[in-house]
């Protein structure tokens, strides 16, 4: 027999990642990382999920700055120790989860279906209706 995990989201997993979401955000929003380089504007937080023992958080992040999306997990990924315990300090679980940042494709996808609306072709379509 085989068992397979749960993938639907609970409301207890809606709660705990909106609960770090916020978290994160505030700590990220005060932009006091420990960096040689700081970033320039302070990160958002665009989305949390939690996996389903809800022990790790996938943060999904965007910045501002013209910067490379290895760079931006790279600096985030240096100052994990100090923003796991900015995190913990700010929430009241019972565990702390385990933060992987990951950057937010969303708006990337948003201006793909754009310039395709747009196109000349989608336009006419739209014209004959």
């Amino acid at each position: 027999m085989i068992l397979k995990r749960k993938t639907e989201k609970t409301s207890r997993s809606h709660k705990v990642s909106e609960i770090i979401r916020k978290a994160v955000s505030e700590v990220l929003v005060r932009n006091e990382m420990p960096l040689d380089a700081p970033f320039k504007f302070p990160i958002s937080v665009v989305k949390v999920e939690m996996n389903s023992d809800l022990k790790i958080a996938y943060i999904h992040v965007i910045t501002h700055e013209k910067l490379e999306d290895d760079e931006i997990i790279l600096k985030l990924n240096s100052c994990k120790h100090y923003l796991s315990r900015a995190v913990t300090s700010l929430i009241n679980l019972k565990f702390s989860p385990k933060l992987i940042f990951r950057i937010d494709r969303s708006i990337d996808e948003m201006s793909n279906i754009e310039k395709v609306l747009r196109k000349e072709k989608v336009l006419n379509d739209l014209n004959k209706n």
